[in-house]
C-alpha cells in the first residue's frame, strides 16, 4: 500500500492569505455598515425634512387661504349686520304706517280697502333706485303692493328665485319663530328684469290684517365695494419670501372653458389681474393643473393640488403645492402655494455630507488595513510555523485513521461477497439436486429397460427429452448466477422490476420450496433506473432473513408477501413475513455490522447492513424495518417488515 503520509508543508501563505482577506473584509464590512447607517440616517432625516418642510408650508399656506375666506365672510357679516339694522329700523316705520291707516279707516272701509291703502301709501316710499317696500297676503300669499306691476295680484305660492328656494315657504318659517325676521334670496331688480341679483329681506307680520310687509337692499352694489376694499387690502401685503402669494379668481364657469374664471388678484404677479384663464393651460410635464384644481374645489369645496409653474424670483418651472378653496357666497378660488425648490437645496446639502462622510470613511479604511496588514504579517509569519506542525500531526492521524477505515470496509465489502457467495452456493445446490435426480433417475430407468430387451424408441426419445430439458434448465441457472456475479453487470440501467424479482426468485426459489414457504407477489411491473444486481443482492438478503425466521415456526403457515408500487415520485418495495416480528429491543440494531441474532457458526451479521449501504449509497434510496400486524386470508398475523424506498431514476 502506497505511504500517504503528508510531508512538511509550509501554512505561512494561506494563514496570511486568509488574515490578510478577513482584514479587509471586516474593515470593508465595517466600512460599508458606517456608510450605510450614516446615509440610512440621512435618508431618514431627508424624509423628516421633506415631511416637516411640506408639513409646515401647507399649514402656512392653508392659513393664508382661509386668512382670507375669514376676511371675507367677516366683511360679508358686517355688512349684513349693518343692512340688517337698516332694514328692521326701515320696516318698524312700514308697520306703524300700516297700523296708522288700519286705525284711521277701521270704521268705515273694509278690509279689502284698508289693504289697497297701506300697499298705495308704501309704494309710493322710495329710499333709492334699489329700495323698496312690498306687501302680501299671509294666508293667500297674493301681493297687494309691489314696485313691479306685473306682480300685484299675482299668487307666490310656487314662485321660486334663482337658487330654487320657495320665498312664502322661508319667510312662513321665520315668522313662525319671529315677528320680524330677515331672508337672503335671489330676485328681479325694477331697472333689470331679465337678471335675479342675491337680497336681503326684512319682513314682519302686520297680524290685525294678516299681512305680510316687507323690504330689501341688493347685495351686488354693496358686494361690489366690499370686493374692491378686500382686493385692495390684498393686493398691498408684503410677503416675507419673495415667491409667497395670494391668488384670486372669479369663477364664472364650474365645468371649466377658455374663460371660466378671470384673475382679481395674483400678488406676485400683478400684470395677471384682469386675465382670463382657461382650463386647457398644461404645466411643462403636460398635466392640465388648472382643470385639475377647478374639479378639485367643485367637487370637495377645497384642497391641495401639485404642479409645475414657473417661480416669480427665477421664472424658471419649479415643482410645487398650492391650496385651493372655493369661497361660495362671491363664488371666487382663493389660492396660495409653496415651491419644493428651497427644500431641494436642503437636501442637495444634506446628500453632498454623505459623499464627504463616504470618502473620510473609505480613506480611514485603507488606512487602517494598510496598519493592521503589517501587524498581521509579522504575527502570521510566527504562527503559521506552530500551526504547520500542529496540522501535520493532526492530518497523518486522520490519514491513519482513514485507512483503517478503509481497510475495514474492504473487509466487510469481501466478507459480505464471501457470505452472497456461500448463499449462492447453497442456492445452486439445492436448484440443480432435482434436475440431476432427474437425468440419473431417466438414464438409469432406460439401462435397466435395454437390459430387459423392454426398452422402444419412444421410450428412448422420453428419457433424451427429460434429460435434455433438465440440462437446459441447469444451463439457465447457471446463466442467472453468472449474471448475478458479472461485474460488468454493476452498473445503472433501466430494468422492470416484475422482471428484477423473477430473476431473483429464479436463484433463490428451490430452498423456500423446499421448506414449503409461499412467497405471494402484489408487484406493479414499473420501469425503473437502477443498478439491477446491487438491488437482487438486497432482496436476497433480506428474503433470506425472512426464510432463517421463518424455519422456525413450527406446524403453521409460512408466508413472504411482495408488494411493489409507485408513492409519488418513487418507488415502493415492501418485503413482510409471518414470523413473528423482531424483538423491539433489538430492532434498531439490525443494520449495524456484525450484528446477528444467529448463531456465529450460521450468520456474519454483514448482511442488512450491506444491504443498507448499497440502498443508502448505490440507488440513492431508503431503508426501514417495522413490526407490522396484518391479515391473510381471514387470519391475523404478525411479522418483520421492511421497506425500501427508490427514486424512479
Amino acid at each position: 500500500m502506497k505511504n500517504n503520509k503528508y510531508k512538511a508543508r509550509r501554512f505561512l501563505f494561506p494563514i496570511l492569505s486568509l488574515v490578510l482577506i478577513s482584514i479587509v473584509l471586516i474593515a470593508s464590512v465595517s466600512s460599508y455598515i458606517s456608510i450605510n447607517m450614516f446615509t440610512t440616517h440621512t435618508e431618514e432625516n431627508i424624509q423628516e425634512t421633506t415631511l416637516l418642510y411640506t408639513q409646515r408650508q401647507k399649514e402656512k399656506v392653508y392659513k393664508d387661504v382661509n386668512f382670507v375666506n375669514d376676511s371675507i365672510k367677516f366683511k360679508i357679516k358686517s355688512m349684513e349686520e349693518r343692512l340688517k339694522i337698516a332694514l328692521k329700523e326701515k320696516l318698524k316705520v312700514a308697520l306703524n304706517i300700516a297700523s296708522s291707516i288700519h286705525n284711521k279707516y277701521k270704521n268705515s272701509h273694509n278690509k279689502e280697502e284698508i289693504k289697497e291703502k297701506i300697499a298705495q301709501a308704501l309704494t309710493e316710499i322710495k329710499f333709492n333706485n334699489r329700495n323698496y317696500y312690498f306687501m302680501y297676503d299671509n294666508k293667500t300669499k297674493v301681493i297687494f303692493g309691489h314696485p313691479l306691476k306685473e306682480f300685484i295680484g299675482k299668487n307666490m305660492t310656487n314662485f321660486r328665485d334663482a337658487r330654487g328656494r320657495s320665498l312664502m315657504q322661508t319667510d312662513a318659517k321665520i315668522l313662525e319663530k319671529k315677528k320680524i325676521g330677515f331672508n337672503k334670496i335671489y330676485f328681479l331688480k325694477p331697472d333689470k328684469k331679465d337678471e335675479q341679483f342675491p337680497k336681503i329681506t326684512c319682513i314682519g307680520k302686520y297680524e290685525p290684517l294678516d299681512l305680510v310687509l316687507g323690504l330689501g337692499e341688493y347685495l351686488d352694489v354693496i358686494e361690489k365695494q366690499v370686493k374692491k376694499e378686500l382686493l385692495s387690502r390684498f393686493s398691498n401685503i408684503s410677503y416675507e419670501q419673495k415667491d409667497s402669494y395670494i391668488v384670486i379668481l372669479d369663477l364664472h364657469n364650474k365645468n371649466g372653458g377658455d374663460e371660466f374664471a378671470t384673475v382679481l388678484l395674483n400678488s406676485n404677479k400683478p400684470e395677471l389681474q384682469g386675465k382670463k384663464v382657461t382650463t386647457k393651460t398644461k404645466d411643462i410635464k403636460g398635466n392640465l393643473f388648472k382643470k385639475d384644481f377647478l374639479e378639485l374645489v367643485v367637487e370637495k369645496g377645497s384642497g391641495y393640488s401639485s404642479y409645475w409653474y414657473k417661480k416669480p424670483s427665477t421664472n424658471v418651472p419649479s415643482e410645487k403645492i398650492s391650496y385651493f378653496l372655493l369661497q361660495e357666497d362671491w363664488n371666487w378660488i382663493i389660492a396660495s402655494g409653496f415651491y419644493y425648490e428651497d427644500l431641494e437645496k436642503q437636501i442637495l446639502k444634506m446628500r453632498e455630507s454623505v459623499s464627504t462622510h463616504t470618502k473620510d470613511t473609505i480613506t480611514k479604511t485603507i488606512m487602517w488595513i494598510a496598519i493592521l496588514s503589517l501587524f498581521a504579517i509579522i504575527i502570521a509569519i510566527f504562527v503559521s510555523f506552530k500551526i504547520d506542525q500542529t496540522i501535520k500531526a493532526y492530518i497523518n492521524t486522520i490519514i491513519n485513521y482513514e485507512d483503517h477505515k478503509r481497510k475495514q470496509e474492504n473487509l466487510l465489502m469481501q466478507q459480505s461477497k464471501m457470505a452472497a457467495m456461500g448463499e449462492m452456493l447453497g442456492n445452486i445446490a439445492h436448484q440443480w439436486r432435482q434436475p440431476l435426480s432427474t437425468i440419473s433417475i431417466a438414464s438409469t430407468g432406460a439401462k435397466l429397460q435395454r437390459e430387459m430387451n423392454c426398452l422402444t424408441d419412444k421410450q428412448l426419445d422420453t428419457v433424451f427429452d427429460s434429460i435434455n430439458n433438465s440440462a437446459q434448465f441447469l444451463s439457465h441457472t447457471i446463466d442467472d448466477f453468472r449474471d448475478f456475479f458479472n461485474p460488468s453487470n454493476n452498473k445503472v440501467n433501466k430494468s422492470y422490476l416484475a422482471d428484477t424479482f423473477n430473476k431473483t426468485l429464479n436463484i433463490i426459489e428451490a430452498q423456500f420450496v423446499s421448506k414449503e414457504i409461499e412467497i405471494i407477489q402484489n408487484i406493479e411491473n414499473i420501469e425503473i433506473k437502477t443498478i439491477e444486481n446491487e438491488l437482487i443482492q438486497v432482496i436476497i438478503n433480506i428474503l433470506n432473513n425472512a426464510r432463517d425466521a421463518l424455519l422456525k415456526l413450527k406446524n403453521q403457515k409460512r408466508l413472504i408477501i411482495i408488494n411493489i408500487y409507485k408513492e409519488e415520485k418513487n418507488i415502493a418495495i415492501k418485503i413482510k413475513d409471518n414470523a413473528g416480528g423482531i424483538p423491539e429491543d433489538i430492532i434498531d440494531k439490525i443494520f449495524e455490522p456484525y450484528f446477528t441474532t444467529k448463531h456465529q457458526s450460521q450468520g456474519t451479521g454483514i448482511g442488512l447492513y450491506m444491504s443498507e449501504e448499497i440502498i443508502k449509497l448505490h440507488l440513492n434510496g431508503a431503508i426501514s424495518v417495522d413490526n407490522d400486524i396484518f391479515e391473510y386470508e381471514g387470519i391475523e398475523y404478525t411479522g418483520a417488515m421492511f421497506k425500501i424506498i427508490l427514486p424512479l431514476s
